[in-house]
């Protein structure tokens, strides 16, 4: 199994644009999740540079820090994929069913149909764990 790549915080600064000072903000804050390891040996993952990416791009909608907390404070829900084409990125949203298994919606379709999102993701998670219990 391939591991997740690691990034120093110099790494993740190149790589997402972000200051330093404005990576600590955000772990501080519990927008991003603190680095693994102590100190200077800290490291972050892919998971992290994906979230700041994701919060780049939900500041460029004009979203405040507030309203993306908000929309962060649900584990694993919100990520950010390319969008076809013209290279922008949007915002999906990312619903686990079971480990190895999730379903991806674009944001604007998962505001209108949330209700019946979330009953798709509880009807599919019954069905599979009746096939792996029964």
């Amino acid at each position: 199994m391939e591991s997740e790549k690691r990034y120093t915080m110099d790494e993740l600064v190149s790589l997402s644009g972000f200051p330093r000072r404005t990576i600590r903000y955000y772990i501080q804050e519990g927008l991003l999740d603190p680095p693994s390891g102590r100190g200077r040996g800290g490291f972050y993952y892919d998971s992290h540079l994906d979230k700041l990416r994701l919060i780049r791009s939900l500041q460029e909608k004009g979203l405040g820090l507030a309203a993306i907390a908000g929309r962060l404070s649900t584990p694993d829900e919100f990520m950010a994929l390319p969008q076809a084409g013209d290279g922008q990125r949007e915002a999906w949203t990312r619903f686990n069913i079971l480990p190895g298994l999730e379903l991806n919606v674009r944001h604007d379709i998962e505001e209108k149909h949330h209700r019946k999102l979330n009953e798709i993701v509880r009807i599919a998670r019954l069905l599979i764990e009746e096939e792996i219990s029964g």
